[in-house]
């Protein structure tokens, strides 16, 4: 056979229990369909035995053909590069690359041989377009997610193999690309992500309890260590600023990062709502913890962000002593909350423990109210109103209770608010005049006249709105991208009573998006939606 073999012809077959080879430059598709008929083994040899697919190039795989190469996996087709669900693709070489210009979607994906494998295009699915039962076997090798992400179509708990392999989640960005999508779906179990680095296995656990109901169903899951300060986290929209961290400290009263956190993150995201129990792995050399007389015995449990507050206590949720050596482990149980994950010694980094904040009308007037379940040095709060969720005016202080561990409720009434959501700020003020601020709600018009509404997308391109009209009017519904780009825009005619609206999204690919309904210029309810090719 030749060293470099061109397809130029519409079909190629592969037919035999031989094997066939192709040496030293590899395979290249220029737009061909390989069919792959019976027990076939197609081998790439050599560390420039690549395969490459370009044009519309394809390959049609059986349940028992294998396709094994020593080089670099490249798909600059139009499509996925295979048809159909079948076959195994073993990377057998030294250092390889998975990418291209475009995704592709193994079914059975086996990593072998030396070096690290690295995925050069984000999207890269294993485990199936529709049968979803394949399964990415990761041996002895090390995969780098390289800043991209890795999609699992496999919801079983065995959809990822391995024996000391493991995937690489490492970045410096302030938010980390490098993720394992997982699609759950709506099966159950103890799912593992393998994740690792500089030889050290640390595994994030996600064992389901109560499982989603969509069967598009995801959730996404990155780490990284975070020397320095946890400063690669710091400042984005969508993250923890560390200057909310706290200790106690009397020389890092201010700021925790280095005392009191683990200096490992996690970000968990989950495209339905779901429970589990969460287990987190780190490494001893990434214990910086120096603020022991907090906490005896050096406690540490897991903690999340909500978008203004570390939440919850915890010490209430799983914890354990922490190591300065080998591989330590803490379980969060029983959660249904994610974003932003780190371990803290316990109570740290909380100088209020936030159980509930909640606005509410009452008559004309509106009710702040909210517990806390611990205190630490608490002065008092402050509780602060605004209109667009930037300016913001103080209406009100309530004396704290110092340092406690029960739970203390407390109330605050505002002014009437009637013609627009307003924004009611909640912080807390210690006895050395730190300031921290715990979280923001709003409040909609105690005489609201614009009716309920709801969006509602399951993954498809269809979605529905509900609406109680209080007259009949017009509404807009926009489409933005996570640019904030407008995509689409439908006019929704609501009569006067209930309503229910299906738009067909027909131009829009598959991402995430945010819906909004307006009436004129104002907004009246976004919720972020995710297209999915998955779903039809």
């Amino acid at each position: 056979m030749s060293r470099h073999l061109y397809n130029f012809f519409k079909t190629i077959f592969f037919i035999g229990l031989l094997p066939a080879q192709c040496l030293a430059q590899g395979l290249v598709n220029n737009g061909g369909s390989i069919t792959l008929i019976g027990s076939v083994q197609l081998y790439i040899d050599g560390p420039d035995g690549h395969y490459t697919s370009q044009a519309s190039g394809s390959i049609i795989p059986n349940s028992t053909s294998t396709i094994a190469l020593e080089g670099n996996w490249l798909n600059n087709s139009s499509n996925v590069a295979f048809t159909t669900d079948a076959g195994l693709v073993i990377l057998a070489g030294s250092t390889q690359t998975i990418g291209g210009t475009n995704p592709s979607a193994f079914y059975n994906l086996s990593l072998a041989g030396n070096g690290i494998k690295t995925l050069a295009v984000s999207s890269t699915t294993v485990g199936g377009q529709s049968t979803y039962s394949g399964i990415l076997s990761l041996g002895s090798s090390t995969l780098d997610l390289n800043a991209n992400r890795l999609d699992i179509t496999n919801s079983s708990t065995g959809a990822i193999s391995r024996s000391s392999g493991y995937i690489i989640s490492e970045t410096s960005s302030t938010v980390n690309p490098s993720i394992i999508r997982w699609y759950h779906r709506t099966a159950g179990g103890s799912k593992i992500y393998p994740f690792g680095v500089d030889g050290d296995y640390i595994p994030f656990t996600f064992n389901i309890t109560s499982t989603m109901t969509n069967t598009a169903a995801y959730v996404d899951v990155s780490t990284r260590h975070t020397p320095s300060d946890n400063t690669p986290w710091a400042g984005a929209s969508n993250v923890a600023p560390v200057v909310h961290m706290f200790s106690t400290n009397s020389s890092t009263l201010a700021n925790g990062t280095i005392p009191s956190v683990i200096d490992r993150w996690w970000d968990i995201s989950n495209s339905d709502p779901i429970t589990a129990d969460l287990t987190f792995s780190y490494r001893g050399s990434e214990n910086t913890l120096n603020d022991a007389l907090y906490v005896p015995n050096g406690l540490i449990g897991a903690q999340h962000w909500d978008g203004t507050g570390w939440l919850p206590n915890n010490a209430t949720i799983g914890s354990a002593p922490s190591v300065t050596i080998g591989v330590g482990s803490i379980t969060a149980v029983s959660q249904s909350s994610f974003c932003p994950w780190i371990l803290s010694l316990s109570l740290s980094p909380l100088p209020i423990e936030l159980i509930s904040y909640d606005g509410v009308c009452h008559s004309n007037d509106v009710v702040i109210e909210w517990c806390t379940a611990s205190e630490k040095n608490n002065s008092y709060f402050t509780i602060e109103q605004s209109i667009n969720n930037v300016d913001y005016i103080t209406i009100g202080n309530i004396y704290g209770n110092g340092t406690s561990h029960i739970k203390n409720c407390y109330k605050f009434i505002g002014t009437s608010i009637s013609s627009e959501i307003n924004y009611f700020r909640l912080s807390q003020t210690d006895h050395n005049n730190q300031t921290t601020l715990l979280k923001t709600i709003a409040v909609e018009p105690c005489n609201n006249a614009k009716g309920k509404i709801a969006i509602a997308n399951d993954g498809s391109k269809k979605i529905g709105i509900i609406l109680n009209s209080p007259t009949d009017q017009t509404l807009e519904l926009q489409i933005h991208n996570t640019l904030g780009q407008l995509i689409e825009v439908h006019l929704l005619e609501a009569k006067a009573g209930d309503n229910n609206f299906m738009i067909d999204l027909t131009n829009v690919s598959a991402e995430l998006y945010y819906a909004s309904v307006y009436h004129f210029t104002e907004k009246l309810l976004c919720k972020k939606i995710v297209i999915s090719d998955l779903i039809r």
